[in-house]
């Protein structure tokens, strides 16, 4: 008693889909959708009959199958007309120009001229419905993008009409090719599965860390108060009672550090050191010198260090997952190569080579991706402040 009543469900067989007859000849024309679905189900065996991304897809050529009756074409052009393109079917530009021209209610068809020549070309489509005239001008062609089709460079004059026949049609017939995009607008689309990685590369993020630095290290435009306090005091060569006070405070030297006396042995002491190139102790403060430097190679104080050992360490563990699988010992030997040049790493091989060996230990293991992080984070040779 509680059980839904059913009823027998109308034919589906292939022999009870429709077929009507017109000036044009006979077509498939389904009258109900278990029609459409069952011409769907026959339509995705058809095999070379339809391009590959329709094949045994019986909900594609479905949707194909729907289109197509809304045009009144046949379902087989017009799938041989789509492609399938980051998830979604797009259609060549030739068929939207068909369904316009024969859809949209335009008297005659579309018709198209040129203004300027080469890169300043520009195409305009027009083309009259209810006795008006509408148009569309194309941008220029340098300005058209994107480009992706070969025959851009082939025959861009078809291209260009392409072009603006789809806008003329988005324009003024937009329910015509509704919800129909062709390959270059597909192509555009950025949705989670398709986004572009705008990460900037490792050299464009380093070039931007010396332009900071460099910036850093130029005198800064603005207000500042000494500056002031000494131009005030060299163009009027006086100061009030306060500046007098502290300027004095500040030159006279305490009775501690011996009055005249430590003022006259700052003045031989700077003496002194203006000329170091003749005392007789410039051979142990070059070599001093000298090994200041060397110290400072082998433990670099630029943080910009820091941050090729951080993208290092994130390259060794990417490479370590990568996709083939195979490839990926010969990819950790390449990064190990390039980190080894003396632009990038070369001052530190010894870091190199650990983190080279921890990404060949867990290859593929991924329960110990965070732990190495973690372990080659604390091995950098370079302190987070560059020190």
């Amino acid at each position: 008693m509680n059980q839904i009543a059913t009823r027998p469900g109308p034919d589906t067989s292939i022999n009870s889909i429709s077929v009507s007859n017109g000036i044009g000849g006979a077509s498939i024309a389904p009258q109900n959708l278990g029609e459409v679905v069952r011409f769907a189900e026959v339509m995705c065996k058809a095999d070379i009959a339809l391009p590959k991304h329709l094949r045994g897809n019986a909900g594609a050529c479905m949707a194909v199958a729907l289109q197509a009756l809304e045009w009144q074409m046949s379902p087989f052009a017009v799938a041989s007309k789509s492609y399938a393109v980051n998830g979604a079917i797009a259609y060549e530009a030739q068929l939207i120009m068909a369904v316009i021209n024969t859809r949209s209610g335009i008297e005659g068809r579309l018709k198209f001229r040129f203004e300027g020549e080469g890169p300043e070309r520009v195409c305009i489509a027009y083309g009259k419905i209810d006795g008006e005239e509408l148009d569309v001008r194309s941008p220029k062609f340098k300005d058209i993008t994107p480009k992706n089709s070969p025959l851009w460079k082939s025959d861009p004059d078809q291209q260009q009409c392409y072009y603006t026949a789809r806008a003329w049609g988005r324009r003024h017939t937009p329910e015509v090719i509704l919800g129909v995009y062709d390959r270059d607008e597909v192509e555009q689309f950025r949705g989670s599965e398709t986004a572009r990685d705008v990460t900037p590369s490792l050299q464009e993020r380093l070039k931007l860390a010396r332009i900071e630095q460099h910036n850093a290290a130029q005198p800064q435009e603005g207000f500042d108060p000494n500056f002031t306090t000494s131009q005030s005091v060299t163009v009027n060569g006086e100061t009030d009672g306060n500046q007098t006070q502290e300027i004095t405070q500040s030159a006279a030297p305490s009775p501690a550090d011996g009055g005249e006396d430590a003022i006259t042995s700052s003045v031989g002491d700077l003496a002194a050191t203006n000329q170091t190139d003749e005392d007789a102790n410039s051979t142990e403060e070059n070599v001093a010198s000298n090994q200041t430097v060397a110290a400072s190679a082998k433990t670099p104080s630029d943080p910009l260090k820091r941050m090729l050992c951080e993208e290092l360490i994130d390259n060794m563990l990417r490479a370590a997952f990568s996709e083939p699988a195979i490839e990926r010992p010969e990819n950790l030997d390449k990064i190990r190569d390039a980190f080894l040049l003396p632009q990038n790493l070369g001052d530190h091989p010894d870091f190199i080579r650990l983190c080279h060996e921890t990404a060949r230990r867990i290859i593929g293991n991924a329960s110990e991706r965070e732990r190495a992080h973690k372990f080659l984070t604390g091995k950098i040779p370079v302190g987070k402040d560059g020190a």
